[in-house]
């Protein structure tokens, strides 16, 4: 449905991207502020234009170095992060605004995103979960083939989220580019996740891949891992400040390796018994989840470790101390870069 290869010279870099999401399927865009996420929305919805490269929907070219179709032309639905809603009009009038709309599929989707008691209620009274909701709901009765939506649940209330992520999953006939901050969001939101950063794509692939095999820090920080790149040679690797680390499998080259934070136990003296990687940290942060506590670690490595509130009390652990973080070699997760 969608396919974007191409580039877009900006001012700090150039954006270049391939990707493609087919119909009824929901891809979630994930990357640190600056990144290029908007830009990419921006691209697909007509407010920029390619360097080089070409952007198809639905085999149509929209954007080449010979053609560039106007957005009003596009059948591509936007929610940006502002709503951008017609304050003037009333709710119901926002959603029937486009011409591809019909007095049906603006009554379901009324009642869908449960808009019944505010569809004579001016857009502009409407607080920010309601807007989020007439925003979408407005994107989707244009019949788009495409849906952009730019942050769809910053800041809203529980029932909007439930009631936007409620569509998301039952939604038909349209290819979904979702952006967001929000790991937890995109994995339970999404087919696919890609990656970006600094303009570039750094990964594709199912949450449960990501998760297993992250391929940047950056994509093991979104499923709270601690990603290491090191050098190999054998069983042992040794990371770029000279920390050794053992392996648990013969490995050569240049390798990246993922120590889940559950897999860390933190001792107040340096442990001993069985072979395993034990290196001394300085506590600089403790948070409080739940049944567990994590806690960041400064020292030959920054990482995180996860363990029980039983183990904390025991341990008595507090901001500055110095502990021993240990993990076993069979823990590690390592693959090839």
């Amino acid at each position: 449905m969608l396919e974007l290869d191409g580039s877009l010279d900006l001012e700090h870099f150039t954006l270049k991207v391939k990707l493609e999401i087919k119909r009824n399927e929901t891809v979630c865009l994930l990357g640190p502020n600056g990144s290029g996420k908007s830009t990419i929305l921006k691209l697909i919805g007509g407010l920029k234009k390619l360097t080089s490269g070409n952007l198809r929907i639905n085999t149509n070219t929209i954007d080449s170095g010979q053609t560039f179709v106007h957005p009003r032309f596009r059948n591509v639905g936007w929610v940006p992060q502002n709503q951008m809603l017609f304050d003037h009009l009333t709710v119901k009038q926002n959603i029937e605004f486009s011409p591809n709309s019909s007095k049906k599929e603006v009554s379901e989707l009324i009642e869908l995103f449960d808009l019944q008691h505010i569809q004579n209620k001016k857009a502009g009274n409407c607080s920010g979960g309601e807007s989020q909701r007439v925003a979408i709901s407005r994107a989707i009765a244009s019949k788009p083939q495409v849906l952009l939506l730019d942050e769809p649940s910053t800041a809203l209330d529980e029932e909007s989220k439930q009631i936007i992520y409620q569509y998301l999953k039952i939604q038909k006939g349209v290819a979904t580019l979702l952006v967001t901050h929000d790991p937890v969001e995109a994995a339970s939101l999404s087919q696919r996740l890609i990656i970006l950063e600094k303009g570039e794509i750094t990964q594709v692939g199912t949450p449960d891949e990501i998760k297993t095999s992250p391929a940047t820090p950056y994509s093991a920080s979104l499923v709270g891992l601690n990603f290491v790149p090191a050098l190999a040679d054998g069983l042992v690797a040794v990371t770029d400040k000279g920390v050794e680390l053992i392996l648990s499998e013969s490995i050569q080259g240049q390798v990246n390796i993922v120590i889940p934070p559950k897999s860390i136990a933190l001792y107040k003296e340096k442990p001993v018994g069985s072979p395993r990687n034990v290196l001394m940290a300085k506590i600089l942060e403790i948070h409080h989840l739940g049944e567990n506590v994590r806690i960041n670690l400064d020292g030959q490595l920054n990482f995180i470790a996860e363990i029980t509130n039983n183990a904390f009390e025991v341990l008595d652990l507090h901001k500055g101390d110095e502990v021993w973080a240990a993990f076993k070699a069979t823990e590690l997760i390592t693959t090839h870069t």
